[in-house]
């Protein structure tokens, strides 16, 4: 096995490469001493870099651990920020979700401690024991207050709380059947009643539903995202997630080129929340068989892969047209036969 800075710099090299750098990642993609830092020298099972489409190029970071890696694992009280004990609690759950997923936003604070997100699955996760290590109990309850009144094809599949923000704001990220989605792209106003009913209170525009028209009007899987602050109110920004999938290489190009993406890339620009660094998203996608050395002389084959996973696009209930847009370059390695040494 090879040091995680190891595997996470070949992804890196790959993805932010001359065309992309400047454009697409800022000077963060050269930061790797930075990087390796947040990555606790530990491993991880995929990575998602979080890009804004429009002002200072640069990303978040998101660090993926899947469920089974983690019961395999061993923690250290002050991985990422002292979330080790987060992590040994997980690793004993017997059933828990599909993981966590460790997220510095590096573009508004490279020294900030991490959030964490609670990935769900089928089963039946362990809500209150989540909130309680990451230490706000009182959001269990906020969470189960808001699921319990989803709407008919709603359902929760990530959460976690954003601590050091103003309001401590709980993120419940909702996907939706595709009956709910086909039901909000016919009419966007079932929609703005739903959320009505949830308790967001902030005025969607006429022209807001037309935009969200347009979005569920897209092939792809859509994801609802709300905040519900400490207060128990809901905040004021909807999120809205379109799930782009793994496409490939070749045909994630050509979708930027005359496809679905490039149609909603140029949607975005008339948003007024993405600028021309789009075009540049294809030079991110790749998948390789590669062989990486350590320093220590290890040898170890892997598939390299990047690849487009959402397009993410944020309202606020003012009656602008978009608050912002980003995307989500997935980022994976998988060990491919025998070590070479």
């Amino acid at each position: 096995m090879l040091p995680a800075e190891t595997v996470f710099d070949a992804l890196m090299d790959r993805a932010a490469n001359e065309v992309t750098m400047k454009s697409v990642f800022g000077s963060l993609g050269e930061q790797r001493a930075l990087l390796h830092e947040k990555l606790c020298g530990h491993g991880f099972s995929q990575i998602f870099l979080e890009i804004p489409l429009d002002g200072e190029a640069g990303f978040d970071l998101h660090i993926i651990h899947d469920a089974e890696d983690i019961r395999r694992g061993t923690y250290e009280e002050n991985l990422y920020g002292n979330r080790g004990s987060l992590f040994a609690w997980y690793a004993g759950e017997p059933s828990c979700g599909d993981g966590l997923d460790v997220v510095y936003d590096l573009r508004e604070d490279k020294e900030a401690s991490p959030m964490v997100y609670l990935k769900m699955s089928d089963d039946t996760p362990d809500f209150d024991g989540f909130f309680r290590e990451t230490g706000d109990e009182g959001a269990g309850r906020r969470f189960h207050a808001l699921t319990k009144s989803l709407p008919s094809g709603w359902h929760p599949w990530y959460t976690g709380v954003h601590m050091k923000r103003k309001g401590k704001p709980l993120r419940i990220g909702s996907g939706l059947t595709d009956f709910a989605k086909r039901r909000y792209a016919g009419n966007p106003r079932f929609l703005a009643d739903d959320l009505k009913a949830l308790g967001f209170t902030a005025w969607l525009s006429p022209m807001m539903i037309d935009k969200l028209r347009e979005l569920f009007a897209f092939p792809w899987p859509v994801d609802v995202q709300l905040d519900l602050l400490d207060d128990g109110s809901v905040g004021d920004v909807l999120g809205i997630s379109l799930c782009t999938g793994n496409m490939g290489r070749d045909a994630l190009r050509a979708s930027l080129e005359h496809g679905d993406l490039q149609e909603l890339m140029l949607l975005l620009e008339s948003y007024g929340v993405s600028d021309a660094r789009w075009k540049k998203l294809g030079n991110t996608v790749f998948q390789v068989l590669a062989l990486l050395h350590s320093d220590d002389g290890n040898k170890c084959r892997y598939i390299l892969s990047g690849n487009l996973g959402f397009v993410k696009v944020r309202f606020q209930g003012t009656g602008a047209l978009a608050l912002d847009a980003k995307v989500y370059l997935n980022l994976r390695a998988v060990r491919f036969g025998k070590d070479d040494g």
